[in-house]
This record gives C-alpha cells, structure tokens and sequence, in this order.
C-alpha cells in the first residue's frame, strides 16, 4: 500500500524538531511512501540547510519524490531559494499524489 505525505506545517510538533526518518516512521506502519508534498508554512523546512539535507538524504535513500507547492513559495517570496533537487508543483501535483496512493497521511495544520 503506498501513502502520499502532505506537509502543511512542522512548528507545532512537539519539542525539536524530528529528524525526517524519525518523524514519518511514527505516522507510518512500514507503508511505502509515494511522494512527499510540502505546502504553506512547510515550505520554510527546506530553506534551512541542515534540514535541507535531511530530507534530500532521505528521499534519496528511499527513492521518494519531494514536492514543494510553487504558491506557497511565491506567496513567501522565496521561490527562487529551492534546491534543484526539489519539486516545483502545483496543487495539481497533490491532487495526483493523493488519487493515485491508498492513503494520505497530513502533518501539521494549515
């Protein structure tokens, strides 16, 4: 079974910060991920370079596809920050990950 990972926002897990492996190997039970979609305050993970890192390490160790909306960034001013190695989508790529995985695990609230 394949799970689609939406990521609104990280700040409001508890404590510091998880590394990426620790944090979804919680919400997940051994389901393979189909692509990870970072949205709204989310984007801001991946300005950060050490976290950069984290997930591009394991994206890359898992063969998992990392997604960053194109709004979210504009709307932040910071489209042109991204590493090349992420994404650059639309919400049409979330509707895609999502219809075409059996289920859809959300972190954070909008």
């Amino acid at each position: 079974m394949t799970t689609f990972v939406l990521i609104n926002n990280t700040s409001d897990l508890s404590g510091e910060q998880e590394r990426p492996r620790k944090l979804l190997k919680k919400r997940l039970s051994g389901q393979k991920i189909s692509g990870i979609f970072f949205y709204s305050e989310a984007v801001n993970e991946l300005l950060n370079e050490v976290r950069l890192n984290e997930w591009l390490e394991y994206s890359l160790s898992e063969g998992i596809s990392l997604y960053v909306c194109r709004n979210s960034l504009i709307k932040r001013n910071i489209s042109g920050e991204i590493n090349p190695a992420i994404n650059v989508v639309g919400l049409g790529q979330l509707i895609e990950g999502v219809l075409n995985s059996k289920k859809t695990i959300v972190i954070g609230d909008l």
